[in-house]
């Protein structure tokens, strides 16, 4: 047992076999010298291993990497702040906020640091952690990056080597491009924000608006919007004052709606656009975020920012919010393709498509179909994998999860959410 005086200061050292469980490396803000569009993150790594003191390739170790990326367009991630002669805070330069005094006890007042805080106006937050490589980072373009690697391993003799990390990267389409969204029927709510009632098929306005200030940036002929569920296209307008014109393409998918200009927007030719769709809310807090890209070409796409497009709306925001006092089921608008399963190879009603809607779910859920007899056994359990808020569907061809077809006869069919905030079970 070591003893020590309070307030002294002293060192000890520590000696052990193995490796770390976890390794995290903050690099230094990168500057890329010029603001760019951010496309995919890769990575090569080897898994490594100390056998009999001699290190091995050890592809099956139980190892990984972590990667997070955030960007920006300055330097600094910070925001600095200064006390006023009111006690309350202004904003500084980091270089005068240096020279302030700490506050430490004292009442606020001029010459005495404030917070420092997030400068989300130029700074993305970090993104989610990747696990693999090759993913899209969905990331707003920037001119700085900067990344966090964690090495993990759960093993006592194995680690992961981190041999070469890259960043897809590509010029600007345009300086800037922002949008915001709006009901078609309420394009400036009283509280500045879109509001809708979850599940109900909703119109909605999406306002873009481009600027070219370099003059060299080539523009673009096409915009996605992510819209988390099936939209579908309405209207086109483009100019001012706003005239009807056609798409060349449109593309509606499960997650997404993609739009192709009949024109290309550019510096010469920068027209406002103004884009409606139908779609469906699940979840309490939804953003239809967007990107720009050129119809054919590989160059990475430009997302879009929230922000002021037009004055007719006034929401200058991309997220929609499900009405206050909505407390919908976790599962509704339940339905099968047949009420009659008889899976006997004729190709007739052998399969049944279990049609439904999942609301409010923070991430993707384990999702089962369980099968119980009429006297309330369970004769059938069956996962059915992950799955997230919005219209879905399962299968199910009559078998139980051993692969056997049940007897004829009368069946209750249960679609059971299996989480720690949700569980939720349609019979």
């Amino acid at each position: 047992q070591t003893e020590a005086l309070k307030g002294s200061i002293s060192g000890f050292e520590i000696f052990a076999q193995g490796v770390p469980q976890r390794a995290v490396y903050l690099s230094q803000i990168i500057d890329l010298g010029k603001v760019v569009n951010f496309g995919r993150l890769h990575w090569s790594a080897t898994s490594l291993r100390l056998e009999n003191g001699v290190i091995v390739e050890a592809p099956d170790a139980p190892v990984w990497l972590k990667a997070e990326v955030r960007v920006g367009r300055d330097s600094d991630p910070a925001t600095y702040n200064e006390f006023t002669d009111l006690g309350r805070e202004k904003e500084v330069s980091r270089e005068d906020y240096e020279k302030l005094s700490p506050l430490f006890n004292r009442e606020p007042k001029p010459g005495l640091r404030a917070s420092i805080g997030y400068d989300s106006e130029n700074w993305s937050f970090w993104s989610v952690p990747f696990t693999e490589s090759g993913g899209n980072l969905r990331l707003r373009s920037g001119s700085h990056l900067q990344l966090t690697l964690t090495l993990e391993s759960r093993d006592f003799d194995a680690w992961i080597r981190l041999d070469s990390l890259w960043i897809e990267t590509a010029p600007l389409l345009a300086d800037e491009v922002f949008a915001e969204v709006a009901r078609l029927d309420d394009l400036q709510p009283a509280r500045g924000v879109t509001e809708v009632e979850l599940g109900q098929q909703t119109e909605f306005v999406y306002q873009v608006r481009a600027e070219f200030d370099s003059g060299t940036a080539p523009g673009f002929d096409a915009l996605r919007i992510r819209t988390g569920s099936r939209a579908a296209f309405r209207s086109l307008e483009m100019g001012t004052p706003p005239v009807s014109v056609n798409p060349t393409q449109v593309i509606e998918e499960d997650d997404a709606l993609s739009i192709h200009l009949s024109e290309k927007i550019t510096s010469a030719n920068n027209a406002p656009i103004r884009l409606v769709f139908s779609s469906e809310i699940f979840e309490f807090a939804a953003t239809f975020a967007g990107e720009i890209f050129n119809a054919g070409s590989e160059s990475l796409p430009q997302p879009i920012a929230a922000g002021d497009a037009s004055e007719a709306i006034s929401t200058s925001s991309l997220q929609v919010l499900g009405a206050a006092g909505k407390s919908p089921d976790f599962i509704q608008s339940f339905t099968l393709s047949t009420p009659v399963l008889t899976p006997n190879g004729d190709g007739i009603h052998d399969q049944l498509n279990i049609n439904y809607s999942l609301f409010r779910l923070t991430g993707p859920v384990p999702v089962a179909l369980e099968v119980y007899a009429l006297d309330g056994r369970r004769v059938a359990h069956i996962d059915k994998g992950l799955q997230d808020s919005g219209p879905r569907q399962l299968d199910w061809d009559g078998r139980d999860e051993a692969g056997q077809i049940l007897p004829p006869g009368l069946y209750l069919l249960s679609v059971l959410l299996l989480s720690e905030f949700a569980q939720s079970k349609q019979l």
